[in-house]
């Protein structure tokens, strides 16, 4: 009888250590992910001036450098009052597009297969064919 209340003290307490194990590793893997997301942020706001060969440049399947030059982009009016047209030739082909709205991705940070956080860069084209900026 003292040896099964023994055993199932040990059972207890290994599943509280387990428990807090997971909340510390939540915890750790929620401040790395938050970091990475600012760092992000802070390339964005030092940014850098746009340059189409320098946007269309991809490496292990990001786009390392349209996060530096969406603020001057988004700033410069090059994407106002233009045709799609000009905008493919502009920015290359979208990485996505649904019917009036074209996608560009700008930055993505991924855990394995996982994004978590991901900016695309959203034009919408009007109906008289000009370009209007969405979202970014």
């Amino acid at each position: 009888m003292d040896n099964e209340l023994i055993h199932q003290k040990k059972r207890f307490s290994w599943k509280w250590f387990l428990l807090i194990a997971a909340v510390v590793l939540a915890c750790i893997g929620t401040a790395l992910i938050s970091s990475q997301i600012n760092a992000t942020k802070e390339e964005r706001e030092a940014g850098e001036v746009f340059d189409q060969s320098k946007w269309n440049e991809k490496s292990d399947d990001n786009f390392d450098n349209r996060n530096k030059m969406i603020k001057d982009l988004m700033q410069s009016g090059k994407l106002k009052k233009v045709k799609k047209n000009e905008v493919i030739a502009l920015l290359g082909e979208p990485d996505r597009s649904d019917g009036a709205y074209l996608f560009y991705r700008v930055s993505q940070q991924r855990l394995g297969f996982f994004t978590l956080h991901a900016t695309t860069l959203v034009i919408k084209i009007s109906e008289n064919g000009n370009s209007i900026m969405i979202h970014e």
